[in-house]
Order: C-alpha cells, then structure tokens, then sequence
C-alpha cells in the first residue's frame, strides 16, 4: 500500500496507481457538482464556473458530473443544460483548465417516482448508461422511496442516493438508508455536508455511514456560494485517520469510474472500533 498525503485540497495518490515526484498524480471523479451557471442556485455565470473547475482541477479532479437540481419535469430544462455544459467547456478549453464534464442532473424524489423509466434515463449522468442522482429530502421520509428505487434498478438504472446524511431520519437510524442500499441504490455523501451550514448532526451522520460502510462515492456538491467546497480536498483533510488510504481512493476514484462505466461501485468499510486508523481525525474546527 503506498501512502497517502492528505492536507487541505492538496493532491493525494496511492502508488499503485501511478507515481510523480513528491506524490501521484490523482484522477479523482467529482459526481456531484452545480457548476453550471444560470440553471439553479449553485452558480451565477460562466467565469465563475471556470473559477470552480480550475479548483476542482488543482485539486486532482478530472471529470466533474454537473447535476443541477431538476425538481418538477422541464424539458426546457434539459435543452438548455445541454447547451450551457457545451458552453462551458469551450469556456474550460479557452482557459486551459483539463477538467472533463459529464451532464447529468439531481432529480427530486417525486420526479422519480411519478416519470416514466425512459424519460428518467434522459436524467442520468452523461454516459453512464443509466446513474440517475436522487436527492435524498432533508426531512421526513416518503414511502414511495425504496418502491421508487426498486422500480429504477429493476430497469436498469442506478439510484444515487445524495447526502443521505442530511435526512432528520437517517440521523436517528440507518436502517432506513440500509433498505434503499437492498433495493439497488448506491449511497454519495458530500462534501457540503461539512461545510457547516447543515449542523454538526449532519457531520456526525456523515462519518457514521463511512465508518458502518453505507457510502460508496463522495462528492463535492459544489456550490459557488461556498467556496472551500469548490474541491473535495476538505472532505479529504477530514476523512483523513478514519478511512484507509486505500478506502479513499475507492471513494474518490475507483467507484465513481465504475458508476461512470455502468457498473457497480465496490463495498468500503465497515471500520470497527479496533482498526488503527479509526478516530484519530476529529470534525473540522469551526472558523
């Protein structure tokens, strides 16, 4: 196992997958990023998109899914995303910034639930063959949501189930992020759950489903109003003593390519009390 050196959004690499001087080059897949400007809240124009991908670049990322929130069925929507992801990457091109966008959205729940299956797979990741991201509501719980993830892996297409760790219910038990788990969905915690505007019981459930081994991806969930979680390289920092090297990297890199590829991301963890590296890292400190 080659080591690992994680500090505030600097560049990390296991040598298995390809050395530099002074550390490996990552190839990190951010699966969760509102980068493009002008289609919700997460960011105003286009200088500011290139701004948030020349981060995510430094950082070691190299393909970011941009998934801007799709709440009711707008087929505008859809044509203008398109033309605004080419936007950007000329505008990524012109500035010199190697990042890769993939175009996707992040579909409310009762879109899922009430679209057809066909017209659902126009809402997965770009090229993916089917990795539709689903927000997880930060309150309350409907009942059609594991019937609505059963219903989309049984046609093929991968439920990506984003920041479970924001939802009131899943704070006070896994188990109900466990069943979704069961009916074919896949769990993204994010980077904006550390940020501190979502409370420190959203960090605490955060790092208690990577340690009982309920996250298969994290992603930035990028924002521009939040400028830190224009990378993962905090998320990193605070995963840091809690995650294996090895464990990060499946995290950042080797799940999301497979879920990029159309195939299923790698069980991470669980991590029991006894591990070594368990609960040396601490939550962030508030600025």
């Amino acid at each position: 196992m080659g080591i690992v050196c994680l500090t505030h959004c600097r560049r990390y690499r296991l040598s298995t997958l390809g050395s530099f001087e002074g550390g490996i080059v990552p190839r990190m897949i951010d699966t969760h990023s509102h980068l493009l400007p002008g289609l919700d809240h997460g960011c105003p124009d286009i200088e500011t998109s290139v701004r948030m991908a020349r981060a995510a670049a430094e950082a070691g990322v190299r393909t970011v899914a941009c998934t801007p929130h799709f709440l009711v069925w707008d087929q505008a929507l859809i044509e203008r995303a398109g033309v605004v992801i080419d936007e950007v990457r000329e505008a990524l091109t012109a500035a010199g910034v190697e990042v890769t966008l993939r175009l996707g959205f992040e579909v409310d729940l009762t879109v899922a639930a009430s679209v057809d299956i066909e017209s659902l797979g126009r809402l997965a990741i770009e090229g993916s063959g089917g990795a539709i991201v689903i927000e997880v509501p930060y309150s309350g719980w409907l009942p059609v949501m594991e019937e609505t993830i059963f219903r989309l892996s049984a046609a093929g297409l991968t439920p990506v189930l984003a920041h479970p760790e924001r939802n009131d219910r899943i704070q006070k038990s896994s188990d109900l992020l466990v069943r979704c788990l069961r009916a074919g969905a896949v769990a993204q915690g994010t980077g904006g759950s550390l940020s501190g505007m979502f409370g420190r019981v959203t960090e605490k459930t955060f790092f208690k489903l990577i340690e009982e081994g309920h996250i298969s991806l994290i992603a930035s969930d990028a924002h521009s109003v939040m400028t830190e979680g224009w990378t993962m390289g905090p998320m990193l920092t605070a995963l840091e003593g809690r995650v294996p090297p090895e464990d990060l990297v499946t995290l950042t890199e080797t799940n999301p390519a497979l879920l990029l590829k159309g195939e299923r991301p790698q069980p991470v963890g669980p991590y029991d009390g006894g591990v070594s590296w368990r609960g040396k890292a601490r939550l962030p400190k508030r600025r």
